[in-house]
């Protein structure tokens, strides 16, 4: 039985799981809800701050073996406040750990990467 609840717990847990931040002082923080205030956390299905919720799907593949450009649809979230959204991520391997994220409405891109590159 302990076995059994031991396996299904690694099964909860994404092997390739990977936090991306917009501010290299939330990797300090191992809960990234206690970095709201601070920037943007990204992950394979969602990005948000304090007050601001991104969702899309499918989720992105974090790999940066090559040159890797990803849309997906989605929507935002804030206080009284649903919008949808079209994302685009880039990534690449002359730059391992970062993400760019590309928004209609943005004049430049948002650039996360993973705490393990700082």
């Amino acid at each position: 039985m302990r076995l059994s609840l031991i396996a299904l717990s690694l099964l909860a847990v994404p092997a390739h799981a990977e936090r991306l931040v917009t501010n290299p002082e939330m990797c300090a923080f191992a809960d990234p809800m206690d970095t709201q205030e601070m920037g943007m956390t990204l992950d394979a299905t969602s990005f948000w701050e304090i007050e601001y919720f991104c969702e899309f799907e499918p989720p992105i593949v974090l790999d940066w073996s090559t040159e890797r450009m990803q849309t997906r649809v989605g929507y935002c979230s804030e206080p009284g406040l649903i919008t949808p959204g079209v994302y685009t991520f880039q990534s690449s391997p002359y730059e391992p750990g970062v993400v760019m994220l590309h928004e209609r409405e943005a004049d430049v891109p948002t650039e996360f990467r993973t705490c393990s590159t700082g």
